[in-house]
């Protein structure tokens, strides 16, 4: 079960060989997000024997208590992931997920109009007013003003945090047009110059520019969100012992490479070769990138939410 979309053709397409070479069908499910993926786990138990949830989506799953722990051994092929990815925030003093690739939420911009910069000081200047576009979920918003700030979004408990995370997202308020909420729509707002400079994902970037679209990505010197992704395999499945055996196949390093370059998304294996390094959302290491831990910033969810609807509305 997965997100469905380009990630999910990729992954169907890669195992099609595995299936051959062991006499398994492989059957495929997509759903929205992680909610629908854990309706589906919950209603479900037993039908489903892989998934890949988000950083959010693994600790919803574990308050639910339907992962299984994975038997590492069952998966030596894992050790061609760069050691310090094996225990990224969402994985680490966890045995139920190995890593699945980098994806971030960093800056977009029309290289004909805007020059090369490096900050998110950029988009508070007054230059830009009324042609800056931002991610309109708000924590991840809050969590991208917080790495502007110099702020930790896991210190959002922190009365004085929480203040200067406002402040910011207040200040990159002041050039926003409109908010986006679907890759799809950062990709048309940035295709047709309505906003010069966006928050984006790296690998829709590599979309519009294989439309020879003048449009470039990076991650921020203050850093970004990652929507980084593992697999995990629910605990009533059936099938555990052909998954590991799966999962140890698509870890083989050429495996990885082709479906790397096939999602357009950096997966972080040891000495990778120009065709990942060369991928927009790429970093050497996971603290270069901005990780929300989940279960501190969801108690304050309400919070968050009341602070970005009244900075949307002034």
């Amino acid at each position: 079960m997965g997100r469905g979309g380009a990630t999910q053709d990729a992954f169907r397409d890669v195992v099609t060989e595995w299936e051959e070479e062991n006499d398994v069908d492989v059957q495929h499910m997509e759903v929205a997000d992680d909610a629908e993926m854990l309706s589906v786990l919950e209603g479900n138990p037993g039908e489903i024997d892989l998934c890949n949830p988000s950083p959010n989506g693994f600790a919803q799953f574990r308050d639910a208590d339907i992962l299984a722990d994975l038997d590492y051994g069952e998966i030596p092929n894992y050790d061609n992931i760069d050691d310090p990815w094996h225990d990224v925030p969402f994985l680490e003093d966890h045995e139920d997920g190995v890593y699945r690739y980098i994806s971030t939420q960093g800056l977009a911009y029309n290289t004909e109009e805007v020059d090369e910069f490096d900050s998110w000081e950029e988009i508070e200047q007054d230059e830009y007013e009324g042609q800056i576009s931002l991610f309109a979920g708000a924590e991840v918003r809050f969590a991208n003003a917080a790495a502007a700030a110099g702020e930790d979004i896991n210190e959002i408990g922190d009365e004085d945090v929480f203040d200067a995370i406002v402040e910011k997202a207040e200040d990159q308020h002041e050039n926003v047009f409109q908010y986006w909420a679907s890759g799809d729509q950062h990709m048309q707002f940035l295709r047709e110059e309505q906003a010069l400079i966006s928050s984006a994902w790296g690998g829709r970037v590599l979309s519009l520019q294989a439309d020879d679209q003048p449009i470039e990505y990076f991650i921020p010197e203050e850093g970004a969100v990652t929507h980084s992704e593992g697999y995990a395999i629910p605990d009533g499945s059936e099938n555990q012992e052909t998954v590991h055996e799966l999962l140890n196949w698509l870890y083989e390093r050429e495996n990885l490479i082709e479906l790397s370059t096939n999602i357009d998304y950096p997966i972080p294996i040891e000495d990778p070769p120009d065709e990942i390094t060369e991928l927009p959302d790429y970093t050497e290491h996971p603290d270069d990138l901005t990780w929300i831990d989940w279960d501190v910033v969801l108690p304050h969810q309400q919070e968050i939410s009341q602070a970005f609807d009244e900075i949307r509305g002034s």
